[in-house]
């Protein structure tokens, strides 16, 4: 695995389609709310585990197991990450964010992540510049949560080196 992929693979966040916010009403999620703003917006808090069969990591080498630990009070958001890599290397990483436009950066052992955080609608979006040694890539996730609350859908987009890559990482609540 390059390092490229597996920092990617370790930026993999935890949080598809869009919905339209609903400022007094909040949609049929089961599970919490938090409020951004006058939005009611998902919580996202829970341990989260990859369901490897239902996603598709495109061009790049799936990891083996991925689990997010998401602490989510809104507008805070944490994540413990624990990736084993296709190679079997495991890797833990703990990403602090806020989801209130402003830049956060995250070191890693592979280099720094800087997100800006969002929501559209229902939708986190985690717009992400990932400096590694053959140059920055622009990553895009786009986390939904279902209905019933107990799946977590990432829809990523990654721009490096003049190519794009879309991966879907399938997340379900423990």
């Amino acid at each position: 695995m390059s390092r490229f992929s597996h920092f990617v693979a370790l930026l993999a966040l935890p949080l598809t389609a869009l919905t339209p916010a609903r400022a007094q009403t909040a949609p049929n999620f089961a599970g919490n709310w938090a409020i951004a703003g006058n939005l009611a917006v998902p919580n996202l808090t829970g341990t989260w585990v990859m369901a490897a069969d239902k996603s598709d990591f495109g061009p790049m080498p799936a990891p083996k197991v991925r689990t997010d630990v998401v602490d989510h009070k809104e507008p805070n958001l944490t994540i413990k990450r624990t990736v084993t890599g296709p190679d079997g290397t495991p890797a833990v990483v703990d990403l602090k964010y806020a989801v209130d436009g402003k830049q956060y950066t995250n070191t890693t052992p592979q280099g720094d992540i800087k997100s800006t955080l969002k929501w559209d609608g229902n939708v986190l979006v985690v717009a992400s510049v990932v400096s590694t040694p053959n140059g920055d890539a622009d990553v895009t996730d786009r986390f939904s949560l279902s209905e019933d609350g107990k799946t977590l859908t990432q829809n990523r987009t990654i721009a490096a080196q003049g190519q794009e890559f879309k991966q879907t990482i399938v997340m379900i609540k423990q």
